[in-house]
């Protein structure tokens, strides 16, 4: 079996998964604070059709991942009614803020699992498999935050960013969303998410270090 194969295997069903807890976190966020939309669109759900876009959450990714290109996908994003929020932008900003909040609390729920496995006093091949899963658990969904946080829209780290700034920067910050589609893929394409892997690897190091 080949190794881009091999990672396909790993990674596309974590990747998935830890995509589906994202979006999930953004409408189960959105309805604690006042809006039901997303939940009457069906997206208050962990089934991967509720947020899978086919060519962002696998197809791009999948093929990412064999040939080694730069990884880059996205699922459907929950459509959020901000006039049902209770605190309008500061709401909005929770529930932004909850995609990235997920992939955190995923990504230490890995490493407490890496942490149980590596101390089994057995040595099988489904055991070495679950370490595996464990750590790329980790490096996806710290992967999956950190990109999540960039201040560029439509990601989320735009939306906490508005949710703080006055309403007339907010405004501005709206009017100058329309030149983010070119900057992300200017970084794309020009490697600039790879800068990506600096904050990545200190976080995935400074969690692996309480594994022992």
């Amino acid at each position: 079996m080949s190794s881009g194969l091999i990672n396909v295997l790993l990674m596309v069903p974590i990747f998935l998964f830890s995509l589906c807890f994202h979006e999930f976190a953004h409408a189960w966020m959105a309805v604690k604070r006042g809006d039901s939309t997303p939940k009457l669109n069906g997206r208050l759900s962990m089934h991967p059709m509720a947020h899978a876009d086919i060519l962002g959450t696998l197809i791009l990714p999948t093929l990412a991942i064999y040939t080694g290109a730069p990884f880059f996908g996205w699922a459907k994003p929950v459509p959020v009614d901000i006039r049902n929020l209770k605190y309008g932008r500061k709401d909005f900003a929770l529930v932004a803020a909850a995609g990235p909040l997920a992939n955190i609390i995923l990504a230490f729920f890995s490493t407490a699992l890496l942490f149980v496995l590596v101390r089994l006093p057995v040595e099988h091949k489904i055991v070495e498999t679950m370490q595996l899963f464990a750590v790329v658990g980790i490096q996806v969904n710290l992967m999956l935050a950190f990109f999540n946080l960039l201040p560029i829209a439509p990601l989320d780290g735009f939306n906490v960013i508005q949710g703080f700034v006055p309403k007339k920067t907010a405004l501005w910050l709206n009017k100058s969303a329309r030149f983010s589609g070119i900057i992300l893929i200017v970084l794309l394409f020009t490697g600039g998410l790879r800068y990506l892997a600096i904050p990545v690897t200190i976080a995935f190091r400074f969690l692996v270090h309480f594994v022992g």
